[in-house]
């Protein structure tokens, strides 16, 4: 490769994408697209009232052999009221065995710890990422329904993600969190803090729903509900539960998300829910994000001297039952640490 041939023609190729994603008529397509105008921004007032609730969950590659490997998960929820946090829990560190499902069902056996039952769906042994980010979930609904429980009529749950499952075996666990708050008047919603939901054939969804607020002029907080008519086809559609918006959430931040409600919510309890992600989304080290999430993501993240910590334990682990260290580091050193070297 010369820097006059693939790779200047790879880079004009790149920036021609990308410049496409931001059309001079954005705001005027968008609004034509899903038929929508200033009475369609639904304004807001921040409060904080009742209690919050925030779910996130952490998931790091501890040891990877190729045909087996070892993950680190945990899962958090914090709790906030009356202009601070009330409550904190944290799930004990998990090590997850992947790409061994048949054999030493780790999946299978976190499922049934957690919610009492087999997984409609199993993992596949091929896919270690992917089944390390199903355990992962599998963690945060069961802190999310045991948070749903403690929670009351007009209290807020948040998740981190989206309204849907992205594995057959927990469709019957949303769904029960789903009633749950229903049933109790909790306000449910999940925040996305990157979205892959796209309309008129590949173009982002937040930015054109901050391009056309802006014309309007429109300040924050609003929210906006996008129909699906208009969206381009999304993955895992089957498992969706949850109605898209778009809300930015303080008047001094650039920043917008989207948003799932289940449906249907109506645009009352739709206001009701996003004042109050917007009653706690002044918080100055991420000022339009809802500060309950970012305590969540700090809480559950798995930090490099953690994961650390858990290798140098396992190690001395298999070296005390007598395992070879030199068959250790043939499994599982990563030529790329040698790499690195030079």
């Amino acid at each position: 490769m010369t820097l006059d041939g693939e790779y200047r023609q790879d880079l004009s190729v790149l920036v021609e994408r990308i410049s496409g994603l931001d059309p001079p008529d954005l705001d005027a397509r968008f609004a034509s697209c899903f038929d929508l105008d200033a009475g369609s921004y639904l304004r807001v007032e921040p409060a904080q009232v009742g209690t919050i609730a925030a779910v996130d969950g952490s998931n790091a590659m501890l040891l990877d052999a190729g045909c087996i490997a070892v993950a680190l998960l945990r899962a958090a929820v914090c709790g906030f009221s009356g202009g601070s946090r009330q409550f904190r829990s944290v799930t004990p560190l998990r090590l997850a065995i992947l790409g061994r499902e048949e054999r030493d069902g780790s999946f299978s056996a976190l499922y049934r710890e957690c919610f009492g039952s087999d997984p409609e769906a199993t993992v596949r042994d091929d896919e270690p990422g992917r089944t390390a980010a199903v355990m992962r979930d599998t963690l945060e609904y069961w802190v999310a329904l045991k948070a749903a429980e403690r929670l009351g009529r007009s209290d807020l749950l948040v998740l981190d993600g989206a309204l849907r499952v992205s594995h057959a075996s927990h469709e019957p666990v949303l769904v029960q969190l789903i009633r749950t708050c229903a049933k109790k008047g909790i306000h449910l919603c999940a925040v996305t803090k990157r979205t892959a939901i796209t309309w008129d054939g590949g173009l982002p969804l937040v930015p054109a729903a901050l391009s056309l607020a802006k014309s309007l002029s429109i300040p924050p907080p609003w929210v906006l509900r996008v129909g699906e008519q208009g969206l381009d086809v999304t993955p895992y559609r089957q498992w969706r539960h949850g109605a898209a918006c778009v809300a930015a959430l303080h008047p001094r931040s650039l920043l917008a998300f989207k948003i799932e409600v289940p449906e249907p919510t109506d645009d009352a309890a739709l206001k009701e829910t996003v004042s109050l992600l917007a009653g706690w989304s002044d918080d100055g080290r991420v000022t339009g994000y809802p500060y309950p999430l970012l305590d969540a993501h700090r809480t559950a993240r798995i930090p490099a001297d953690a994961l650390q910590q858990v290798k140098n334990d396992l190690l001395a682990g298999v070296g005390q039952a007598g395992f070879n260290p030199d068959v250790i580091h043939d499994l599982f050193g990563d030529i790329h640490d040698e790499f690195a070297r030079y």
